[in-house]
């Protein structure tokens, strides 16, 4: 047993800590409210506040929400910790957005450049996702560099392949003989080159009659579907959610919304291009919208903000978001797993 003297101790301790706490969310709360608020002018105390109540809340859109409000420069090794350590992640490319929006992109590159290739690949493809100006310039570059190694060229055609100014700088390199021949097959997999080989399928009537195996289904899912869609919580939150997709759609429709995605879109997740007066373009769902900011959820489930007074244009698209001819890019066998498997997940 504790001795009382001990335990009054560290009763008392938690109590501060959770005061503390309390206090430090009540200063974040009404400077929320001001309509002027400069973090790097505001007294000491009120920096620690919510530097302190950043670090509690690391990692949560509240704490993105945050930094980018103020522009906190000072957290940029958390952000660093938040994007290696979490890539493939969309807080990763929210840490990574923001890192090169308060100027800390050659910190980014000097990150990339430190890991070993495996952790780079990772990080990597979180910056090449982004689909910014500089983000774009930096990872088309080690795109293009022949001492890049493959996992890592590998991981920055993935990213880049997820917005419209990555799949231009994709075509820029092979168009200008810069992307290797290793390369090749991940560019045409990500369906920024024309495919060599078209897969045709039997009629949609005859896919509905094969059986597969739904075990065989979740890699095929894993590997196609996972950057986009959620299951059970696993996946990145971007497209509808399929964990229970099994018991809203019989097998020729899931064969249908995979094969002709734009066929029928599901409401709220209609697509949008929106370009910017200072040159950035960025395609994804409209997150939320104010009089004066519009705030994009693009592919990798990153949101961008855009200030409505920068903007030079927003189309609404005519396509689904969802990649095209996903088919031509799977063999009939992994298709039919993949149903199988898509079939499996019902209502519990």
């Amino acid at each position: 047993m504790l001795r009382p003297a001990l335990l009054i101790l560290l009763l008392s301790a938690a109590a501060f800590a959770q005061d503390t706490a309390d206090a430090d969310k009540r200063i974040v709360q009404t400077v929320q409210r001001l309509a002027s608020f400069d973090y790097a002018k505001s007294s000491p105390k009120t920096k620690e506040a919510i530097d302190r109540y950043l670090a509690a809340n690391a990692g949560t859109d509240e704490y993105f929400q945050l930094v980018e409000k103020f522009s906190i420069a000072t957290q940029k090794d958390a952000l660093l910790k938040l994007a290696a350590e979490r890539s493939g992640t969309p807080q990763s490319g929210q840490a990574v957005k923001l890192l090169f929006q308060l100027g800390h992109g050659p910190a980014v590159r000097e990150r990339l450049a430190a890991l070993e290739p495996s952790a780079a690949a990772a990080l990597v493809e979180s910056v090449a996702g982004v689909g910014s100006k500089e983000t774009t310039e930096v990872t088309a570059a080690i795109l293009t560099d022949a001492k890049t190694p493959l996992p890592v060229g590998e991981a920055v055609i993935k990213g880049l392949a997820r917005n419209a100014a990555g799949q231009q700088a994709i075509l820029a390199a092979a168009q200008s003989g810069k992307l290797s021949d290793a390369l090749k097959p991940s560019a045409a997999a990500a369906k920024v080159l024309t495919m060599a080989v078209v897969v045709k399928l039997p009629p949609v009537a005859e896919l509905v009659k094969k059986t597969g195996e739904a075990a065989k289904g979740q890699p095929v899912f894993m590997t196609y579907c996972f950057s986009c869609h959620q299951v059970n919580g696993l996946g990145v939150d971007f497209g509808p959610a399929l964990s229970e997709i099994g018991t809203k759609l019989a097998k020729e429709a899931l064969y249908d919304s995979i094969l002709n995605p734009g066929a029928g879109i599901s409401f709220g997740f209609e697509g949008w291009e929106v370009k910017t007066k200072d040159g950035n373009t960025y395609i994804g769902m409209v997150a939320s919208e104010t009089d004066k900011e519009l705030s994009l959820k693009v592919p990798g489930g990153i949101i961008v903000k855009c200030d409505k007074s920068t903007l030079a244009s927003r189309d609404k698209l005519k396509v689904s978001l969802m990649t095209p001819n996903l088919h031509t890019i799977m063999s009939e066998a992994d298709l039919v797993n993949l149903v199988e498997y898509l079939t499996s997940l019902k209502k519990k």
